[in-house]
């Protein structure tokens, strides 16, 4: 096909979505509903298989002790860890490095000058079994000593992680699926709406000898276009909301700990770029499908 002949079915694609403006609206709307739903789900699941792996990178027990507990108490039942062939690696903490360890991830160390935390702050030892199974009779062993306080498995909170993280995925899946069917849905109407009603010009055109790539083309270019808008919208909307969720967090207490939100900066672009292509090879495939199926080319 030459350029100008190209140039004048691109042209013509163009011209026609001012025809059906009620039906470009909707399929816009829905690629931006679908897209954006997606682009969501895939952040929020992102962000929390990066908690998962923070999660799993840490010491899966973590003993507290009774706040008052003296140094000799602490150590001697650190020195029983070190005796027990269940355990292969235990870490204690003091009052003040848990405190420096609490500063540290606040990251504002002015709003506790006069914080005591010999009263508040308890000895802690980080623990891993060599076999996670043993955790629930570790807690039982454990918990005979009148000195500690309670007992945190990490492998509970990987376990409830993993299941959200799985609910997280079917969820989107089913919805994903949904929007996926009814743009599809609204984007072949829209395509079949325009050829059906231009039927007599693609007859004409077939009778003068017009390729059918050329018949096609400005039907594909209305896929193409919504596609693009869609995602458009969606990417400056998901941009917007992740980033305002970010920076606001950013001000506040969880994004200076260790579960914290990715980067904007290392999330948003790929997560855009995604939703863009997406947006475009829907378009253009199903208008392309479209306009096969529901007219003689």
């Amino acid at each position: 096909m030459k350029s100008r002949r190209f140039l004048y079915a691109v042209r013509d694609g163009f011209v026609n979505l001012k025809r059906h403006p009620l039906v470009l609206i909707a399929s816009i709307t829905t690629m931006m509903l679908l897209l954006l739903i997606s682009s969501s789900f895939t952040a929020f699941a992102i962000n929390l298989r990066n908690l998962v792996e923070i999660a799993g990178q840490k010491p899966p027990i973590e003993i507290m002790f009774k706040t008052g507990t003296i140094a000799a108490d602490a150590e001697n039942f650190d020195k029983l860890l070190e005796e027990n062939p269940n355990v292969i690696f235990h870490k204690i903490n003091t009052p003040q490095e848990n405190y420096e360890i609490f500063i540290e991830s606040l990251g504002k160390e002015e709003l506790f000058k006069d914080f005591d935390y010999t009263a508040r702050i308890p000895y802690t030892i980080n623990v891993r079994l060599a076999d996670p199974a043993l955790g629930e009779e570790f807690r039982n062993w454990s918990m005979q000593n009148p000195n500690i306080k309670d007992i945190y498995m990490e492998d509970e909170l990987m376990k409830m992680l993993n299941q959200l993280l799985h609910g997280v995925t079917t969820v989107s899946i089913v919805i994903i699926l949904i929007l996926a069917l009814i743009t599809v849905f609204i984007i072949s109407n829209m395509i079949r709406i325009a050829a059906l009603a231009r039927s007599y010009e693609i007859n004409v055109m077939k009778f003068i000898g017009a390729t059918n790539s050329y018949i096609r083309i400005p039907f594909i270019i209305q896929g193409v276009v919504v596609g693009f808008v869609g995602s458009a919208l969606a990417s400056v909307i998901f941009g917007l909301g992740y980033n305002t969720i970010y920076h606001h967090f950013g001000q506040d207490i969880l994004n200076r700990a260790d579960f914290a939100l990715i980067s904007p900066n290392q999330i948003v672009p790929i997560i855009i770029l995604i939703s863009v292509v997406a947006g475009l090879l829907i378009g253009a495939i199903f208008s392309g499908l479209a306009i096969r199926k529901h007219v003689d080319v």
